[in-house]
C-alpha cells in the first residue's frame, strides 16, 4: 500500500485536531469561481488568544457552477479565532443577493451549511500555500480561484 506524505500528514493532523479530513479533489463538474481578489486580514476583538480574532474578506469572480445557478460573483467574509484551532465562520454574499453561510477550519476548506451550494465544500486556492496557517497569520493572501470539492 502506498501512502502519499501529504495524505498521511493530513490524516495525522485531522486526528490530532479532531477535525474531519477532506480527501476529495476539486471537481471540474461542480465548478466554482475562476478568479479571486486579495484575501484581507484584520485583527479584531474575538475569542482567540489574547481575546483576538482575524476578520478576512475577498472577492470571487467569474463564477460558474450548477450549484450557483445565475451567480457570477461573490463576496467572502470570515471570522477566525487568533492562534486558536477552532471552527471559523464565513459568509458568502452572491451576486444575485443570496447568502451562503459556511464553517471552516484553519485551512482553505469551507463547508457551506446554508444557502446556495449548501452541503458542499468550497476550496479557496491561495497564491501561497497557507494551509493550516490561517488562524495564526494576519497577512493578506491573493486568492487564485475557488472551486467546489467532490
Amino acid at each position: 500500500m502506498t501512502v502519499r506524505r501529504g495524505a498521511l500528514v493530513a490524516a495525522v493532523c485531522g486526528v490530532m485536531l479532531s477535525v474531519p479530513v477532506v480527501a476529495r479533489a476539486d471537481s471540474p463538474e461542480l465548478g466554482g469561481c475562476a478568479r479571486g481578489g486579495v484575501l484581507t486580514a484584520q485583527m479584531v476583538p474575538g475569542t482567540g488568544s489574547a481575546g483576538q480574532g482575524i476578520h478576512r474578506e475577498a472577492e470571487l469572480w467569474e463564477c460558474a457552477s450548477p450549484l450557483l445557478p445565475g451567480i457570477v460573483s461573490g463576496h467572502f467574509t470570515a471570522e477566525e479565532s487568533w492562534i486558536t484551532i477552532d471552527n471559523a465562520s464565513a459568509r458568502i454574499t452572491w451576486s444575485d443577493g443570496s447568502v451562503s453561510t459556511a464553517i471552516g477550519y484553519p485551512n482553505e476548506l469551507w463547508t457551506i451549511t446554508d444557502g446556495p451550494a449548501s452541503g458542499h465544500t468550497l476550496r479557496l486556492a491561495l497564491e501561497t500555500d497557507m494551509t493550516a496557517q490561517w488562524y495564526h497569520l494576519d497577512t493578506t493572501m491573493p486568492v487564485r480561484s475557488a472551486s467546489f470539492m467532490e
